[in-house]
């Protein structure tokens, strides 16, 4: 814990913290200036790392990045049914209460997008705004069918035609149910291109995504990112922002982004060119545009 802060009278100065909530330690980092935002890792595995910085939302605010339960540098029971969606949203509103922040943004790219909708769920009364980034609002078969049409269709892109092997092994990985038998590291090998409009990147990307493979076999046996929110989602009564890739083949714009932008009246929806799953890598410009109009409509 070197160079860690631990004074409780600055727990969102500028810096690395620990909080203890819910029985468990959360382990986060704090950047930036302006109204809290806080910015969950996933959920299924890997640490808050991989997604900083978020550029232009540390210019408007003060974003608190956390490790889930489990994940990174924080705690977590060593028992599967703790790992539910409603366990991530109950240490959300926990953080926020540690943190003594009446009203805060939050953000969350994928499985953190899909906790940060259902806390927006839940919570409205205590949220300024939500960003959401290529997130999970339904793994339904509606989803599911547009998944494979896009995984399909990569199959004739220059990367999978000259390595015809790895797209067969990565399909095979996306039909199977035994992900967990795996670990995360084995998992991302095998399919991590796919996550990239230029799959080239993958590589360099991932390789330095810290995991834990015990919270992703707790959260395979549980279904987390499971839950669909579409009927739930009118809920959210504040200004909601949803970023997507337009090559997300895991989040896409039109099975996820689409209908999330239907069902929350206050949502607006971005859709980045020439994208998959995370944008502010892919095309950091394009998603500190976005998120920077967002923000000054926001009055910041």
């Amino acid at each position: 814990m070197e160079n860690i802060k631990i004074d409780s009278s600055s727990k969102l100065s500028e810096g690395e913290y620990f909080a203890t909530v819910n029985d468990i330690t959360i382990h986060y980092y704090v950047r930036g200036n302006g109204p809290v935002m806080l910015v969950p890792s996933p959920g299924w595995g890997p640490s808050v790392n991989y997604i900083m910085p978020l550029t232009a939302c540390e210019q408007h605010c003060t974003v608190v990045y956390f490790d889930t339960r489990h994940s990174g540098k924080s705690t977590g029971p060593e028992s599967a049914d703790q790992y539910k969606l409603e366990n991530f949203v109950a240490d959300i509103e926990a953080l926020r209460i540690y943190l003594g922040a009446p009203k805060i943004f939050i953000a969350g790219h994928s499985g953190g997008g899909h906790q940060v909708l259902a806390y927006a769920i839940e919570h409205s009364e205590h949220l300024l705004g939500v960003i959401s980034i290529d997130a999970i609002a339904a793994a339904d078969g509606v989803r599911a069918e547009e998944m494979m049409k896009r995984i399909t269709k990569k199959k004739e892109e220059p990367f999978y035609l000259a390595n015809p092997t790895y797209h067969d092994k990565a399909t095979a990985l996306m039909m199977s149910k035994d992900k967990a038998a795996l670990t995360l590291k084995e998992v991302i090998g095998t399919m991590g291109a796919f996550y990239f409009y230029k799959p080239e990147m993958a590589d360099e990307v991932f390789a330095g995504m810290e995991y834990n493979d015990d919270v992703f076999k707790y959260t395979q046996t549980t279904g987390f990112q499971g839950k669909n929110l579409l009927p739930d989602l009118h809920r959210i009564t504040v200004p909601v922002l949803i970023i997507v890739g337009d090559d997300d083949f895991i989040c896409d714009p039109i099975t996820q982004g689409e209908r999330m932008r239907e069902n929350i009246a206050s949502s607006k929806l971005e859709i980045i060119k020439n994208c998959g799953h995370m944008p502010w890598v892919e095309q950091p410009e394009a998603f500190n545009t976005v998120c920077e109009a967002w923000f000054k409509e926001q009055g910041l």
